[in-house]
């Protein structure tokens, strides 16, 4: 099974290269008129996107496999895929949204309320002084994960580097793959996936996690699913991603963690 590559949209990828790369070369010259012009990729050829960035075909093909694609061709399949906000919005929210904007505000905030409700519920937040432990006690800690919630494994990471705790996290799939790979039992591996698609979604990422033996401790909304049979530790982090509000119940449940971590095992930091 092949999975998806960009693990989220090219976009999404272009905007992490121009956002942190520290050389204002060719490449970001290129990424940035892409960015610049992304609704309009799609519909065009090579040389027509060459002409676009003031390079050659052949540059623009190096810069596609730059970014982890085989070919043009395999960036291009990806690029054309069509692009909807409702994907995080369902359509009866944005016609609230339209027609009562309060209304909708409203319903925005019970749901964030409820996710906050059930990510502090005691049978939650007490599994976590154990979950701190794991990660205090393995020799490596690895974030997975897609989309928006690499910020979260962001924040989570900076928290934890200020206690001496280095938690690895990798954009590419390719060095996804190769950290689950490199995974062993002494090791651990933070799953983070509000709506629990992520071992679906990214097979080969999921067996090798399950095949090296690491402990394994989920963060997710979707505790019933059968992927968690083999992990260690399922945290919730709510109860509903209508509208997208699951972000932000699992930036809670990381900031838990985190905060349970400074408790038990950073005080030399504090």
């Amino acid at each position: 099974m092949n999975d998806p590559k960009p693990m989220g949209s090219v976009a999404e990828r272009l905007l992490n290269y121009v956002n942190t790369t520290p050389q204002h070369d060719s490449n970001f010259q290129i990424a940035v008129a892409m960015l610049r012009n992304y609704h309009k990729l799609g519909q065009m050829s090579a040389e027509q996107i060459a002409d676009l960035c003031f390079v050659s075909k052949a540059t623009i093909s190096r810069f596609c496999r730059y970014l982890g694609f085989d070919s043009f061709r395999e960036f291009h399949d990806y690029v054309k895929a069509p692009i909807s906000m409702k994907s995080d919005y369902s359509r009866s929210f944005f016609d609230m949204l339209c027609a009562d904007r309060w209304a909708a505000m409203d319903r925005y905030q019970e749901q964030l309320i409820e996710n906050v409700r059930v990510t502090f519920a005691r049978e939650n937040v007490d599994k976590i002084p154990d979950m701190v432990r794991v990660l205090h006690e393995s020799k490596r800690v690895a974030f997975f994960s897609h989309h928006f919630l690499w910020d979260i494994g962001r924040h989570m990471q900076s928290k934890l580097m200020m206690m001496g705790l280095y938690l690895e996290q990798y954009f590419d799939y390719g060095a996804q793959l190769e950290c689950a790979r490199s995974l062993q039992k002494q090791d651990t591996a933070v799953i983070c996936t509000v709506g629990g698609s992520y071992p679906s979604r990214y097979a080969n990422i999921w067996n090798a996690l399950e095949t090296g033996g690491s402990r394994l401790l989920v963060i997710t909304q979707n505790r019933a699913s059968p992927y968690w049979n083999s992990a260690a530790y399922v945290l919730n982090c709510g109860s509903s991603n209508q509208n997208d509000v699951g972000k932000y119940s699992a930036l809670l449940a990381a900031d838990l963690l985190v905060m349970h971590y400074l408790r038990q095992y950073g005080r030399d930091f504090f």
